[in-house]
């Protein structure tokens, strides 16, 4: 049996460089503004906000609230209870009190983006509004917007998430200061998305859910680790004190290249914790690996650039010339 370090004292949370390879994006320039369709649904019609938000209000009522399309004969019927819910009514209160202006989000998702667009400059970047979803999901993609559920970022200390008896390890990461790191995440992945007909292995959802992380480092430069991984200062910690034992539990018991969805899942989706390691050990640490591997990977292909590397798939290959050894 393999034995894992447990950390115990209080640790600071870990920084990422920003001195180092940051570019210069001052000649960059971003245009957006955030709509507030959290306002908006209790202030305009139905023909209004479709008007305003075209096809990312029906992805809205159909998707997130599923009251239907603002077209049918009962969509006002269902707006309205949906307006008087006793939870809606609470999240309206609280995310006023918590989001009362989105300055300070708007100019750190600028900043994201001007980064973005410097490494990416032939990518679309998206429209940006903010929602109330019922405590129901954080972020809704579509191919130009991008929405940010607020609801779901009112504080990991937030009492109403208790009540609702959200698991604590994914309340720690519902906080406002993950907005932009979980944005940045999530559009980038809906960029790159992971061919799971061709790459359906765990090293291969390893490395990709690496390149993600790897990628928004490069674009939050100034961003915490903590952030980043949405690991506790101590678990990233534990993660560097056991980084090898877990990489060996996975080569000996054969783990890499297996295809079963359920190991897959097990050791990259999130969770409490990792099975097979320990309960210290973070949800997902097989993740944090993959960008391990990535970075050695970069390191020695030092002509690769980020945009070469988010189009690579070939994780067989980029394993094979990480010549990754922990």
């Amino acid at each position: 049996m393999r034995k894992f370090s447990i950390i115990v004292s209080c640790v600071t949370c870990l920084l990422i460089s920003c001195s180092d390879g940051k570019p210069d994006i001052s000649d960059i320039s971003i245009s957006m503004e955030i709509q507030r369709l959290d306002r908006d649904i209790f202030n305009l019609a139905p023909d209004s906000l479709h008007e305003r938000y075209g096809m990312f209000f029906d992805y809205y009522t159909e998707g997130i609230l599923d009251i239907g399309n603002y077209r049918d004969s009962s969509f006002l019927e269902y707006l309205e209870m949906f307006k008087n819910d006793s939870a809606v009514k609470i999240a309206r209160i609280d995310v006023e009190k918590q989001f009362p202006d989105l300055k300070e989000l708007r100019n750190k998702l600028i900043t994201a983006f001007k980064y973005y667009r410097y490494y990416f400059p032939d990518k679309h970047i998206p429209e940006v509004c903010t929602y109330i979803s019922g405590f129901n999901q954080s972020l809704i993609l579509t191919d130009s917007v991008l929405g940010i559920g607020l609801d779901k970022y009112l504080g990991a200390n937030y009492d109403f998430y208790r009540q609702l008896q959200f698991h604590r390890y994914i309340v720690r990461n519902m906080y406002p200061e993950k907005i932009v790191s979980d944005c940045i995440e999530a559009w980038t992945g809906s960029e790159w998305k992971l061919n799971t007909g061709k790459n359906n292995d765990l090293i291969s959802k390893m490395l990709y859910e690496g390149k993600i992380f790897y990628a928004a480092k490069k674009i939050l430069p100034d961003e915490a680790d903590t952030v980043i991984f949405g690991f506790t200062a101590e678990q990233i910690r534990w993660c560097e004190n056991n980084e090898q034992t877990m990489w060996i539990t996975l080569v000996e018991n054969k783990l890499l290249f297996s295809t079963t969805p359920f190991t897959v899942k097990k050791f990259t989706d999130l969770a409490p914790y990792t099975p097979d390691f320990t309960s210290e050990s973070p949800g997902r640490a097989c993740n944090w690996i993959g960008y391990n591997i990535i970075t050695k990977y970069m390191k020695n292909s030092p002509q690769t650039t980020l945009r070469e590397l988010m189009d690579n798939d070939d994780y067989h290959k980029i394993l094979e010339q990480a010549k990754y050894k922990p």
